[in-house]
């Protein structure tokens, strides 16, 4: 049985086209044994799991949490013990089944250990976003048998921690640096460090570490800050241009990446991000909120409470540069579908605009030169990690362990490749002498500015606890210009209108709450979640998680 599962699933492989047949006329006749000695159909195995288990552009996060507007029960304290399923029990039985059986096969070592390691890469993600989720989970690392049993417990989250990490040591031994050519985009040794650096900063912190037990920052600390030096050792580093990130595609900030290629691997971020009227069917996702534009700081790095130069009737001028790349607003140049000197409107007043709810657009990673019939099958990259990324762990491992000089430099690092000036006194704007705290939530704001809409923010908020501070007991908000005339009059000029000089003349922006129903009200128990109820009647040993239905698996040990 588990020799025709194997094969069924390689010659679905093939016949999507990922590899050539070598004129091998009966498909049927591949065998398991074939697989796993055939390097040609091993590695389309790999290739499939590959496509079935990476992350994407799919996530949409914003709207859990005040990078963007989204009704969701995780936020307004609705969830139930059925609402997150994320059990990847599936997926990691094809893994395990590639895992055990490639051992088994002729190819030579080298092969061998090079599509192993790429696996073992694949089961530690997988196995990663269900433990942030759910805190520990059953460890299965065989692929189960019909004679197994199938009743398994749940592991110490300790214990998955540790087997997580046990997979990516194995890997990081046989990964090149780099791959080349069309193998551009597979795990690379620089992606497995820099996975094992983010697990490490996970296990640190609040979420599972609320004694802030010491010695897990300083195993995250060390391992970090030797991640970081390392990889960039090894021909990784800044781009300059934090803009084309995500358009100078494997550049040398890209660790761990998702690749599409039109026509057959695309996504809708573009459709579903831009304006209806430069998208296709699509539309009104990612829409940043009033708070969300008001944490970038100005130009100097000097927050805009702060700063003598913030105008909020202009609040667009002089800010970080990451906002211009990040954040469109009413009358910004937006080109759009290729339309030289386009100007993004997002005014109130007008039938044919379907303005943004919030005031304002995502546009990064937005690729202008796409029609809007190409907006249905964009293909660019998804980043998971890049070398900021790497970067900003170390930085707060090192605060964690009061190492604030190094957590200081890599603050100015990251602000001088976003073009933030250094000012007399070399700070890129950030307070000197910061207290642990000042320091810890700089280095949160930062990321929060950083990786914008890179769906990093909402599992930041849940890995520093930081819900309650940030969010609960507000309502996120939207800045909604509205016309201060006629809507045909400003029609017929409103291309020749320097807003520069004239934006108050033609606009009045007013403060617009977005959450109308509930304020945010995101419960303690939700930082692990309930396993879902069928997956508790399909295996009776698995203990509920604690702070559900009295549930009895702590997920802090």
């Amino acid at each position: 049985m588990k020799t025709k599962y194997i094969a069924i699933l390689v010659l679905t492989v093939i016949l999507s086209g990922c590899i050539d047949v070598l004129n091998k006329k009966d498909l049927s006749a591949i065998t398991e044994k074939d697989v796993w000695n055939n390097a040609q159909y091993a590695t389309a195995y790999l290739n499939k799991l590959y496509r079935d288990n990476l992350p994407g552009w799919d996530q949409d996060v914003a709207g859990y949490s005040d990078e963007a507007y989204g009704e969701t029960g995780i936020l307004y304290g609705q969830l139930t013990t059925n609402s997150i399923d994320t059990w990847n029990y599936s997926s990691i039985r094809n893994i395990n089944i590639m895992l055990n059986s490639i051992k088994t096969g002729d190819l030579d070592a080298e092969t061998k250990a090079s599509l192993r390691a790429q696996a073992l890469v694949l089961r530690a993600w997988r196995y990663f976003q269900m433990v942030r989720q759910y805190g520990g989970v059953p460890m299965i690392m065989e692929p189960q048998a019909l004679t197994d049993d199938l009743y398994v417990t749940r592991n110490k989250t300790s214990e998955c921690i540790n087997l997580i990490i046990q997979d990516l040591d194995e890997a990081i031994q046989d990964l090149p640096w780099k791959w080349t050519g069309d193998d551009e985009g597979r795990f690379s040794k620089a992606t497995a460090i820099a996975l094992k650096g983010r697990i490490l900063l996970y296990y640190a912190s609040p979420q599972f570490n609320p004694e802030n037990k010491a010695e897990r920052w300083e195993t995250a600390y060390a391992y970090n800050k030797k991640a970081a030096e390392q990889i960039e050792t090894n021909g990784y580093d800044l781009y300059e241009s934090y803009e084309n990130i995500w358009f100078d595609e494997m550049n040398k900030e890209v660790l761990f990446v998702t690749r599409y290629q039109e026509p057959d691997i695309v996504h809708h971020w573009d459709a579903a991000t831009r304006p209806l009227s430069e998208a296709q069917n699509y539309s009104g996702a990612n829409q940043p909120t009033k708070e969300m534009v008001e944490s970038y700081p100005m130009i100097t790095g000097v927050p805009i409470t702060e700063s003598a130069d913030y105008d909020p009737l202009h609040f667009w001028r002089n800010r970080d540069p990451r906002f211009t790349s990040t954040i469109a607003y009413n009358g910004c140049l937006w080109e759009l579908s290729g339309k030289k000197d386009r100007i993004q409107w997002t005014y109130q007043g007008s039938s044919t605009l379907n303005p943004s709810a919030s005031g304002f657009y995502c546009r990064k990673a937005i690729n202008v030169n796409f029609t809007p019939y190409d907006t249905e099958r964009s293909s660019t990259d998804w980043v998971e990690i890049r070398f900021a990324e790497v970067l900003m762990n170390y930085a707060e491992c090192a605060a964690e362990t009061q190492k604030y000089d190094e957590a200081y430099s890599v603050l100015k690092r990251i602000r001088k490749r976003a073009g933030i000036t250094a000012g007399d006194n070399n700070m890129y704007g950030l307070k000197e002498n910061m207290s642990h705290n000042e320091m810890i939530a700089a280095i949160m704001l930062e990321r929060k500015i950083e990786f914008a809409y890179e769906g990093k923010r909402y599992w930041d908020l849940r890995r520093r606890r930081m819900f309650a501070s940030e969010m609960n007991g507000i309502k996120r908000h939207g800045l909604l210009p509205k016309l201060k005339g006629s809507p045909t009059e400003f029609d017929n000029l409103k291309d020749k209108v320097d807003i520069e000089k004239d934006y108050t003349t033609y606009f009045k922006d007013s403060i617009v709450v977005l959450d109308q129903k509930y304020e945010i009200d995101f419960q303690d128990n939700y930082y692990f979640y309930a396993i879902p109820n069928k997956h508790l009647e399909q295996n009776s040993k698995l203990q509920q998680t604690q702070g559900w239905d009295n549930g009895t698996f702590n997920p802090y040990e």
